[in-house]
């Protein structure tokens, strides 16, 4: 087997090197006369340094790679410490590999070295491919015609093979340019930088650097808005005056490091969209000829290492026999992944590069909150560096992945299978790229599609620093009230993506539900939404009687609403007749056992977001506090509660471990499981279990709460 591949960047290397391991013949074209980089450095994190050590790189990078101990964010303007997250020996353990910085011509040459004399054809400029049932023919601006059994596009995101295979999307441009320079150690020697990969995050910039020679040489890269610069160039030095303006406020050890630099240059900062499809017959892509990706998780250079090996894979397991079945193997155990990177990478930048100076802030307590809960930071990190992309190609099947397969359930009905796709896929690509407002964006979107009846009457109400909806079903009306609060995480969601339910909890009660729009983490952390909480039920007892007023909570949402009736219970005050809480998610220290042992059940409750989440809100609160995380706090003296959860949900046992400890305190409790894996299943109205929990609740009230049901 004959393999073409063009270019010889970091993936195309890689890509001869595994291709050769595997048996395969290999010539590669490289346009440029030489193999440089201009000098900028890379990191290639476990999931790539396993890749160099399966082709036997490893002696050779410890030779010319610096091993960081850590990943620092400290404020731009301040530089102070918000976080320390190990990438060392602790970190190598956890994700089964070494983590690296190097200068990119470096890494490159480590790569080149390992290939034999004769597999690099460097001037080879491709102009055209052409593929037929035998082979694909690549055509040089010699004229030269080169064939082969297959033909990869590695030639990074101005790919010429993407052209000609009728891909012709547009780069993205991300609005921000990035200075770039290398530093030698004898100019910032007195600012003590160890062998860290550093962040300093400020608003609307953000600086990284690292050493990428052992004590000698640091790498610098300084991300501003494009309209602060006036040139963009590898070629050519910028204005190092526009460079040290863009960053005045940096605080003093980092602008020791600005000071330093006496040559930078600046590159625009461009991805792509995810492709829907990358392989056609016998050619297909790799890298950022596949996927450009921006660089806020680090990931360019190790994704190409990843492609290179699972495509090499592919082809040895298919063999010579079956060229176009390997290349769409080696697609589908890609493409999932691959998206997943660029869309994330994505709504990183949003995260790093926040102006709003309230989001920014929250931010900053955001990653204090993680580092809390999560020292290693493994729950942004897991996903991208335990991933073995060696043992991923040689696997006989792929695995599930919220991109790629979906898990499907024989015991499910049709309305489960149903309501399982749609919560599969919640958030759309673009919304999830869109960071934290995406994803709000997209909660909202999803839950509105469940509309209230017609003639329901919703009116919004101020209520201090929230905002109520009353949501009043059509017919005559009773004097009891239920108090809602919406699911999310404390993140996501509002009252108005709860109306439908709402309607249907004010018709189980036989009055009307006050659906709260509290504010959200991390803008506002706790206490802010329990605050809120607070106010809506004191604002109720102007009109109500505490008896005729009921809490409700879904999720996050049920959490709330208990730790605002033990906030009332601790002020004295006089507490609403019950509390209903559907899938109660009301441990932010995310101790429980089973959130770990099923995690992956759910596509969208899983552990990574539940960290996002709950770190956002407690920030630096600690998680512990009862009044964060009721199931650390005392259940005495509390109104009876009816809980209700799906038999088969990831949360399923923090429903019964609140169920435990209301018992325990005496508390009139019922735990009501349904045959269902889907969380807040009953936001789903055309489950017919949503319809047998709402009945349950109607029960719950109409016998008066605390009171036993009658035998049958």
């Amino acid at each position: 087997m004959h393999a073409i591949i063009v270019g010889a960047g970091i993936g195309g290397l890689a890509a001869a090197l595994a291709c050769r391991k595997a048996g395969i013949a290999v010539t590669l074209l490289e346009q440029a006369g030489a193999l440089k980089e201009v000098g900028a450095g890379v990191q290639v994190s476990s999931n790539g340094t396993k890749v160099l050590r399966d082709l036997g790189l490893l002696a050779a990078a410890d030779a010319v790679g610096v091993r960081p101990v850590s990943f620092r964010v400290s404020s731009f303007e301040t530089g102070d410490v918000i976080a320390d997250f190990p990438l060392g020996p602790e970190a190598a353990a956890r994700y089964g590999a070494t983590f690296y910085q190097f200068h990119r011509a470096d890494l490159l040459d480590m790569l080149a070295a390992a290939l034999p004399p004769g597999i690099v054809r460097l001037g080879a400029r491709v102009v055209s491919v052409a593929q037929d049932d035998r082979g694909v023919t690549a055509r040089l601006a010699s004229g030269e015609a080169v064939r082969g059994d297959l033909l990869v596009g590695a030639d990074g995101i101005h790919s010429a093979v993407r052209p000609a295979l009728g891909v012709t999307d547009e780069r993205k441009f991300s609005g921000k340019l990035v200075w770039r320079a290398l530093v030698p150690a004898e100019r910032i020697a007195r600012h003590d930088f160890k062998a860290r990969f550093y962040g300093y995050a400020g608003r609307d910039r953000m600086v990284w650097a690292y050493w990428v020679r052992p004590g000698t040489l640091m790498n610098f890269g300084g991300v501003v808005p494009s309209a602060e610069v006036h040139a963009e160039s590898w070629s050519a030095t910028g204005d190092l005056g526009e460079m040290r303006a863009s960053f005045a406020e940096a605080n003093p050890r980092l602008r020791g490091l600005i000071e330093a630099v006496d040559e930078a240059f600046i590159t625009g900062l461009y991805d792509r969209d995810p492709l829907a499809r990358w392989t056609f017959g016998r050619v297909t892509l790799l890298g950022d000829a596949a996927h450009a990706m921006l660089p806020y998780l680090a990931q360019g250079a190790c994704q190409s290492l990843e492609d290179a090996s699972v495509l090499a894979e592919c082809l040895r397991r298919h063999g010579e026999s079956a060229i176009e079945a390997a290349l769409a193997d080696y697609e589908i155990r890609r493409r999932p992944r691959t998206t997943k990177v660029q869309v994330t990478a994505r709504a990183t930048s949003i995260f790093w590069l926040e102006n709003d100076p309230v989001r920014a802030r929250a931010r900053n307590g955001r990653m204090k909150g993680l580092a809390r809960i999560d020292p290693l930071a493994t729950t942004i990190w897991r996903w991208l560096y335990e991933y073995d992309p060696v043992q991923a190609g040689r696997a006989a099947s792929v695995a599930p992945d919220k991109r790629g397969l979906r898990q499907r359930f024989a015991e499910d009905g049709a309305e489960q299978q149903r309501a399982w796709d749609m919560w599969h896929d919640l958030f759309t690509t673009d919304e999830e790229a869109g960071g934290l407002l995406g994803l709000r964006r997209g909660y909202d979107r999803f839950f509105k599609q469940f509309a209230p009846s017609p003639g329901t009457r919703v009116g919004e109400v101020p209520i201090g620093r929230a905002t109520g909806l009353w949501v009043d079903p059509p017919g005559p009306a009773g004097t009891r009230v239920v108090l809602h609060f919406h699911g999310g995480g404390y993140c996501f969601g509002s009252a108005a993506c709860s109306v439908e339910y709402a309607e249907r909890l004010a018709r189980a009660a036989g009055g009307r539900c006050l659906a709260l729009e509290y504010r959200l983490a991390p803008e506002h952390p706790f206490p802010a939404a329990l605050e809120d909480a607070l106010a809506a039920y004191r604002w109720l007892l102007q009109t109500h009687r505490p008896d005729d007023i009921v809490f409700s909570g879904e999720s996050a949402g049920a959490g709330l609403a208990i730790a605002a009736a033990m906030a009332l219970r601790d002020a004295g005050e006089k507490l609403p007749a019950a509390i209903v809480a559907l899938s109660p998610f009301v441990d932010c220290a995310l101790e429980g056992e089973a959130i770990h042992r099923r995690n992956g059940e759910d596509p969208i409750v899983e552990i990574d977001t539940l960290a996002y989440m709950v770190s956002s809100y407690f920030q630096e609160r600690s998680p512990s506090d009862p009044l964060v995380s009721p199931v650390y706090g005392s259940f005495r003296g509390l109104p009876p509660l009816l809980i209700q959860a799906g038999r088969k949900e990831v949360l399923v046992e923090e429903a019964q471990r609140l169920a435990e400890c209301a018992k325990a305190a005496g508390v009139p409790t019922e735990l009501e499981l349904y045959d269902e894996r889907l969380h807040i299943f009953a936001l789903f109205p055309f489950l017919p279990n949503a319809a047998r929990a709402l009945a349950a609740i109607r029960a719950f009230l109409a016998r008066g709460p605390g009171k036993p049901q009658a035998a049958e």
